[in-house]
Parts: C-alpha cells; structure tokens; sequence
C-alpha cells in the first residue's frame, strides 16, 4: 500500500545514504549508553501496556476512540489498542480532535515506573509486529514553541524522545534501548538507531550495541506547524535490516543494513526525555502503520 500526505514544507538538509557495508562510509556513532539510555525503566516499561498481541499484517488508520489521558488506562487508534504512560496530570496527554494527541511535559513528570531522572508522557501500541516484517508508518507531528519568538528551548542532556521502535524486552531477556528513535539533539531533529548481531547480549551494558546517528537536521525545527514524517522499515540484525525516512516529503534517511536485536518492535510516541526545567509539548496526528511487502518509492517523494 501506499500512502501519501499532502507536503506543508520542506526542512532542510540531504539524505542520508548509509549502508553497512563496503558501498559507502560509515555513519556516525552516539555514545551507547549515555544517549537514550533506560537502564531499569526499560524492562518495566516493555511490559507495561502490553497484552501480547502480535502483527503480520494489517492497516492500523488515524481515528482515536475510548480515548483516555489518565496513567495505566488504553485507548484505540484505529483497531490497535495503546497504553498510557503518563503523570497523573490533565494536561499529561489529551484529545483535542478525533485525529490528534497532545502530549506536554514539566519537569518531575514521569510514569508511575520511572525514577525522578526522566519525564515522560508516551503512549505505546500493544501489537508487536515481529522482526523481518516490513513496515511503514507515517504521521504528523507538531513541535510547540516555549521559547521566545516561535523558538524551541530543550535543555536535556541525554535524550528527547519524540517517537520510538522499541524492542520486545520480554522476548529479548533484557531492557534495551530503542532500536529506531526520532530525537530532539536541542532544537534539531535526528534519526538514530541501533542494532545488535545475532547471538550476543542486546542490554545496554554489555558493550555490544551499535549505536549510529543517521541523520541531524542542520535547521531547527519549525514550531508551530504539522511535519509530514514517513518511516519504512524492517527489523532484521543481519544483512536484510533496512530504514528510510522522509520528512516532508524529502528523503533524509536511507540506511541498509543490520536494524534492532533480532526480535519484534512496537510503536511508541509522545515525550521521553532525561529530566529537563523546560515545560514542552508536541502533537500527532493522522497515524497509520501498514505491513507486508512495500511499493517501491521515487527518491524524492515517499
């Protein structure tokens, strides 16, 4: 299937051509561990919201329902049901149309599993959809100004999470980072991802994840306004792995190569973040997540 959005704008900066073999240069790389790292959190958090259902294909469309802002509850998005991790705090997470989610958090903000060293206010799908599968997943996403002149202020030094592929924990053993994230490096976008080779231990501190920045916005994001994100990918530790991104319409991401630790992903949005003073919030709307084989894409155009 394919699926096109209407363009808005476009942010600026090239594609990212990334291949883990000997075709091209090799991408750059975080400091594992100290970038998006969830130490204990992880292992709860893969759990929670989960009742075990998995994916092999299927369309999951845009329209919210039994919506619900409150911690530990679900609500549907489309026919995929996702958990709610969030403080206990009415502006936590809302439903301001049938199409969108609001997501806000203040300093202290966390779910019920966290420590005081993060703030979170996410929402994770409950389908699993298991590793090999293609997907793609688009949606919008707003970023809002809390700075002075339309600006973006993020002042946290580990991570701002504003979308992730998340391992299953459970079928993994052990917590993990995510294997797909979209960051806020400060006001910039970027793309990370990580990936572990068959058979070896995929927990943070056992010194073999791969960790590469693929792409960094060179521009800050524009606040105020809708962003078009599309994401195909396939969750493969070996040769077959692959993800592409398009913001806006403009390819930024087209990495081959090993992706993720070999076991399933869910999908997981809103605000994760090291602890930061910033009050921040950010929108989506219009998700939709298709699997099964991908229709082939114009290099300039999702």
């Amino acid at each position: 299937m394919r699926i096109v959005l209407p363009l808005i704008f476009a942010l600026a900066g090239s594609v990212a051509e990334i291949s883990s073999g000997p075709r091209s240069g090799t991408a750059n790389r975080g400091g594992q561990g100290t970038l998006l790292a969830e130490g204990s959190s992880a292992e709860a958090y893969s759990a929670a919201g989960t009742d075990g259902n998995t994916a092999t294909s299927g369309t999951a469309v845009s329209s919210i329902s039994s919506f619900s802002g409150k911690p530990r509850t679900r609500f549907q998005i489309g026919d995929v049901s996702y958990g709610v991790h969030v403080a206990d705090q009415g502006y936590s997470l809302t439903n301001p149309d049938p199409q969108t989610l609001r997501f806000e958090v203040r300093k202290g903000d966390h779910a019920w599993y966290d420590s005081s060293s993060v703030d979170r206010s996410e929402i994770n799908s409950t389908v699993t959809y298991p590793a090999a599968t293609p997907i793609t997943l688009s949606y919008q996403l707003m970023v809002e100004a809390n700075g002075n002149n339309g600006a973006f202020v993020n002042s946290a030094t580990g991570w701002f999470i504003v979308g992730q592929w998340h391992n299953d924990d459970d079928a993994s053993g052990v917590g993990t980072s995510p294997p797909v994230a979209l960051n806020m490096q400060g006001d910039r976008l970027q793309v990370l991802v990580r990936y572990c080779r068959p058979g070896k231990n995929p927990s943070n501190g056992a010194g073999f994840v791969v960790t590469k920045t693929l792409w960094t916005d060179p521009n800050p994001i524009v606040t105020g306004k809708f962003h078009d994100v599309k994401v195909q990918a396939q969750f493969s530790n070996d040769t077959t792995g692959y993800l592409k991104v398009w913001i806006d319409g403009a390819p930024v991401v087209n990495y081959s190569g090993p992706l993720g630790y070999g076991v399933g992903t869910n999908w997981e949005f809103g605000i994760y973040r090291s602890s930061a003073p910033e009050t921040t919030a950010v929108d989506y709307r219009n998700l939709m997540i298709t699997t099964g084989s991908l229709t082939s894409v114009s290099p300039g155009r999702p």
